[in-house]
């Protein structure tokens, strides 16, 4: 089975570097420009089966590789970027938030922990590698969640694994 996994194009929260797990916001106009060029790029892929998160900027990136195709997009929870809690909307740089955000087990508070983002990606590919074997899936999620798809297929160090960061509208091909 071949895997597309993309990361959401950009936001405005993406843009000025602030935590933006839960929160539903748009593509910015940039976002909405990469979307049509994710669009275009993607045209020769084959996509049997799209699925998204369903997070707005998730959904507009996810409908924009759709349009054009007769493919519904599909949309799933495990999807759904880490839960950043009371650093929702704050700066990603600031120290306080870098012992959640470089740590697998503890949570944000009122938030997820990496290992939990993990535990729900790993059941969703898992739920793919079972059910849709030999289609071309493209997915489209968020920043950790690609993260930790990557964990499934790539193995890497603690740094790596922390180093690692998909660019907003950028797609990695994996063999599942």
């Amino acid at each position: 089975m071949k895997l597309y996994v993309a990361r959401h194009c950009s936001t405005e929260c993406s843009e000025k570097k602030i935590y933006c797990g839960e929160s539903d916001v748009p593509l910015s106009a940039r976002g909405q420009e990469e979307a049509k060029r994710l669009q275009k790029e993607t045209k020769g892929y084959g996509i049997d089966l799209l699925f998204s998160s369903p997070l707005l900027r998730a959904r507009q990136t996810a409908e924009a590789v759709a349009r054009e195709r007769n493919i519904p997009v599909l949309f799933d929870d495990r999807l759904k970027e880490r839960n950043f809690g009371a650093f929702e909307g704050t700066d990603v740089e600031a120290p306080a938030g870098k012992v959640f955000r470089y740590s697998f087990a503890l949570k944000y508070p009122r938030g997820e922990s990496n290992l939990q983002v993990a535990a729900r990606v790993y059941a969703f590919l898992d739920d793919l590698k079972e059910n849709y074997a030999g289609k071309r899936i493209f997915l489209v999620s968020h920043g950790s969640v690609c993260r930790i798809i990557r964990s499934f297929f790539v193995q890497m160090t603690d740094e790596e694994f922390f180093a690692y960061s998909q660019p907003n509208g950028a797609v990695e091909e994996y063999e599942l």
